[in-house]
């Protein structure tokens, strides 16, 4: 057994393991962590409140009726809870399934860091995939370790996108197992593509279908090498694992058109901002991390340039084509992501990781190569199996000077302090902000005391960066309040455009609202109490004589300004807009309505006449009691206040009903 291939090295892989699961740790504090990762301090940090919320909702759509999908009154009067908006729920959709799909934080926090823990197990198995020994796989685990607590993957971590991460680390294995099952078919290398294809497409189906034409590139270049099974085992899994995505994949499609385009000047979600493409302002940018991450990304970059020349020359063309492929086309995504505006709005800057953890490979592929070329020289072996080239004889020497002579160089630029810093990093890692504050926790406070859940609550949005606490997701399971706006200010669908956001309301500036605009919009959206935060919504309802200011607020996020509480004047609250109608209950799989009665006169359907809810309609929506119709009442442009985008709820009922219950059955 060669020194590369002894087991001792698997000591090495469980070093990295238990030095990835301590800074895995760290993220949940410093004192006590494994207190803090089984509280119930949610993960307030980027949009983890929102995976949170929305894994809730749909870990308990999936344990009740097989889907994902499901209707959340709470928030913007209604909408469909679908995969299109927030794919990062999946995972904690998974995760919130093994607890029964009731709301545990403490579950969310431990499927995080279970997945960050095994970053260095990844790694090793997609590099032994490419057939690097154990101890050059070891070293491709640390350079995927480096790069994940680098500024650019943890950046991707904290904003909540362990949905990318995760697909990126089962593609990154997916590649590996390719290979591997290219050079030594069986069942446990078909096992292992088929699993990270079936995981993959669940973790992030836009990651899959950008690896679709890598992969059909590997497998039109190996493919004629194999017989007949081995190509019907590999298409069957790899569709299979499609198929069993299927369930909610269908939806994924199917509700795609309810998404709003991304307003210009958007990024993504990316702290990066759009910089003009020269490649002085790429170089400068803060897109790269700070002084280390970038001298990291520059040597990894050079070196994989030389490990996928090497793999080509050393008859690996179809290895140097996959893994070339991919992380030089995730560069260049993320790099045209943060030139080119369009492209940077979907979040496509966020791409930088998953270039740098492919680079790894085929960057330990050419240390390894280098490394095996000295070797042989010095030891005389003149029966090398190595292939003989004017390119590979100077290869080792090209290599070693390449990146001595690049790591040298950026070093010698890297202030003391920041090595310093990037070194202290690696020890323990920055926590995540878990739970809520005291400003927070008045908020909160203050919503109980002087509201009810009569009618709705208007929340001002505010757009703010992508690391900042997106907490407002939780408000309705913290409050028992349903609300119009407060779930997600920047990526939204079609039904949250009827909200409020930095002092903007339904498309509009709220200055340029009259006063019977915005009590028929109060109407229209029963709303009994208004949260502002900007200073122009603030003045603006002091000088509405509809608005009274019941409290002041303490800033919802640090560093912003305070806000407001108003109360709507209005002589009753209701959700019924024509008729009346009791709220009694509503949750994701029914709304139960008391008292239900019809108005006198109005429009007339067949012995019938029509109960108007404020309430989103959504196509397969059913009634019981079943006398009572239920159908779509477009929401027109009334007076000076917006169309709704969407419909809203029409009952035809003939005579009172006491209970009346709506059920959403997207079949």
């Amino acid at each position: 057994m060669s020194v590369g291939e002894h087991r001792a090295w698997w000591l090495l892989l469980l070093v990295l393991l238990i030095w990835q699961s301590w800074m895995t740790l760290t993220l949940f504090g410093r004192e006590q962590p494994w207190k803090h990762l089984l509280d119930d301090q949610p993960i307030l940090s980027g949009r983890h409140p929102l995976h949170l919320y929305h894994g809730c909702l749909g870990a308990r759509a999936l344990r009740e009726h097989g889907s994902f999908s499901c209707y959340d009154p709470a928030f913007h009067a209604g909408y469909p809870k679908t995969p299109v908006f927030d794919s990062g729920s999946r995972p904690a959709e998974l995760m919130l399934t093994l607890v029964g799909g009731r709301y545990c934080a403490a579950a969310y926090k431990i499927g995080v860091a279970l997945f960050c823990s095994l970053v260095p197990l990844c790694v090793y198995v997609a590099a032994r995939g490419v057939g690097l020994k154990r101890a050059w796989a070891c070293v491709a685990c640390l350079l995927g370790v480096l790069v994940w607590w680098g500024q650019p993957c943890r950046e991707t971590l904290e904003s909540g996108d362990i949905d990318l991460l995760g697909a990126t680390l089962l593609v990154l294995m997916q590649a590996g197992l390719l290979i591997r099952y290219h050079s030594a078919p069986g069942l446990l290398n078909w096992l292992g593509v088929v699993g990270t294809a079936l995981l993959g497409w669940l973790a992030h189906p836009l990651l899959l279908l950008v690896m679709i034409p890598l992969v059909l590139v590997y497998y039109l270049s190996v493919g004629a090498r194999h017989r007949l099974a081995w190509h019907l085992a590999l298409l069957g899994g790899l569709v299979g694992a499609i198929a069993v995505n299927s369930f909610w994949l269908i939806d994924w499609i199917g509700y795609w058109w309810i998404r709003v385009p991304p307003p210009p000047g958007g990024t993504g979600g990316s702290l990066v901002g759009v910089v003009k493409p020269t490649l002085e302002n790429i170089w400068e940018s803060s897109f790269w991390g700070g002084p280390v991450d970038r001298a990291l990304a520059c040597v990894l970059i050079l070196a994989a340039m030389i490990g996928v020349l090497l793999y080509n020359q050393s008859g690996q063309r179809a290895t140097a084509r996959l893994l070339g492929l991919s992380w030089a086309g995730f560069l260049a995504l993320s790099v045209a992501g943060l030139t080119w505006e369009p492209l940077g709005r979907f979040g496509t800057v966020r791409l930088l990781a998953p270039a740098l953890l492919f680079a790894s490979l085929p960057a330990v592929y050419a240390l390894s190569f280098a490394a095996a070329v000295l070797k042989t020289r010095r030891q005389g072996d003149k029966e090398t199996r190595i292939k003989k080239s004017f390119f590979i004889s100077l290869s080792p020497y090209l290599l070693v000077l390449g990146v001595l002579g690049t790591a040298i160089t950026l070093l010698g630029h890297i202030p003391s302090s920041a090595l310093a810093s990037w070194a202290t990093g690696l020890l323990s890692a920055a926590p995540l902000q878990l739970g809520l504050d005291a400003d927070q926790q008045a908020i909160l406070e203050t919503l109980r005391q002087h509201t009810t859940a009569e009618a709705r609550i208007l929340w001002e949005d505010r757009t703010l960066a992508p690391l900042t606490p997106h907490w407002t997701p939780l408000l309705p399971l913290l409050t028992e309040r349903a609300y119009v706006g407060g779930l997600d200010a920047d990526f939204r669908i079609e039904h949250t455009t009827n909200g409020l956001a930095d002092a903007v309301l339904m498309g509009l500036p709220i200055r340029d609202w009259g006063d019977d605009a915005l009590d028929e919009y109060c109407t229209r959206y029963n709303i009994g109490w208004i949260v502002g935060w900007s200073p122009a919504t603030c003045a603006r309802l002091n000088n509405w004589p509809g608005a009274k200011q019941l409290a002041a607020l303490p800033p919802a996020v640090s560093g912003e300004p305070p806000g407001c509480l108003f109360a709507v004047r209005r002589q009753d609250y209701s959700f019924a807009l024509t008729g009346s109608a009791r709220w009694l209950s509503a949750d994701t799989q029914r709304i139960v309505l008391g008292d239900v009665a019809p108005p006198r006169g109005g429009p007339d359907n067949h012995g019938k006449k029509q109960v108007l809810l404020s309430l989103h309609y959504q196509a397969g929506m059913r009634v019981t009691p079943s006398r009572v119709l239920v159908d779509a009442c477009p929401m027109e442009h009334i007076g000076s206040v917006p169309a709704d985008a969407r419909p809203f709820v029409r009952l035809w009922i003939g005579e009172p009903v006491t209970r009346l219950t709506i059920i959403w059955d997207k079949r």
